[in-house]
């Protein structure tokens, strides 16, 4: 059985890759349009997997021709299929245009994901799980009754608020550990984004308290991470590279992260292993498709 279950949406990802932003009503050429096997889950679910983790996921697709290629694409990558099931209706699908400074602009359609269900999750495969991970990218009140789930099997939860939406402060309760960028960060703190960096303190957080008593983790892209955790703050800095695709790169440290607390790393130690997986995942095209294999890892004692 899987030690680790992903609860949360996969895509079709249809990118784009262009020198600019496109002004309103303009036409530009791309240099390539590629499809890829994308959303948030499915990224994070195939970013534990390449790196050793048992993984199951959880998800729904749609009963069209990107369902089936989506579960051609996700069976490939030694990941659990058995917990996916597939609907009536419209898979999600996201359209990413990729810019020559690498930065992206994503536009999701959720589809399907919206139907998935914490009920897809038996109970027996939820007691042999250690970690769950979540996202934002099916019914918020899913996840909250899988974590309440979780929580009652003693398993480590990991939330990953993005994409960003105001939820019941319930939810941070059942969570162990909390992954945001830097503009969710924003979202959910109340903290203007030009404020946020290696020297914020977390006291100036006021709400919600909940922030101040669980383990926190703050991505800021290019210039590294962020970690809160037992009243301490800690900056780890971004490692060195030439970045041509930045898409996906949270959802690698989401699931490397994981993989790092599976295999016995505490904190910080799991998010410096994390930082440099994800940094290699920038190197790469495509989302679920970037994420690095334990063999591409340089320098693995972290």
């Amino acid at each position: 059985m899987a030690k680790v279950i992903v609860f949360g949406g996969i895509n079709m990802d249809l990118f784009a890759y262009i020198p600019r932003s496109t002004r309103e009503g303009e036409t530009i050429t791309a240099s390539s349009i590629e499809f890829y096997l994308g959303g948030k889950g499915a990224n994070q679910a195939v970013a534990a997997s390449r790196l050793g983790a048992e993984v199951a996921f959880v998800g729904t697709v749609g009963k069209d021709e990107f369902g089936e290629k989506l579960m051609g694409m996700i069976s490939s990558e030694n990941i659990d299929t058995s917990l996916i099931n597939s609907k009536a209706g419209q898979s999600g699908t996201a359209l990413i245009n990729v810019l020559e400074n690498s930065n992206n602009e994503v536009i999701s359609y959720p589809g399907t994901n919206k139907l998935t269900q914490h009920a897809y999750i038996d109970e027996g495969s939820l007691s042999e799980a250690e970690i769950i991970i979540c996202q934002m990218e099916v019914n918020e009140e899913e996840t909250f009754n899988l974590f309440k789930r979780a929580k009652q099997k003693n398993c480590k939860t990991v939330l990953n608020l993005a994409p960003y939406k105001k939820i019941r402060s319930e939810i941070l309760t059942l969570t162990d550990v909390l992954i945001v960028n830097e503009t969710e960060f924003s979202e959910l703190s109340g903290i203007e984004l030009n404020l946020i960096n290696e020297d914020i303190n977390i006291d100036i957080i006021n709400s919600p308290e909940s922030l101040k008593s669980i383990d926190l983790i703050v991505t800021l892209g290019k210039r590294g991470v962020l970690i809160f955790s037992k009243g301490k703050k800690t900056f780890i800095a971004a490692e060195q590279v030439k970045a041509i695709d930045t898409v996906g790169a949270g959802d690698c440290f989401v699931g490397a992260m994981s993989y790092g607390i599976l295999n016995g790393k505490d904190l910080l130690a799991a998010s410096k292993f994390a930082n440099k997986v994800a940094s290699i995942s920038v190197t790469k095209k495509g989302a679920a498709a970037s994420m690095p294999f334990l063999k591409d890892i340089p320098d693995l004692n972290y």
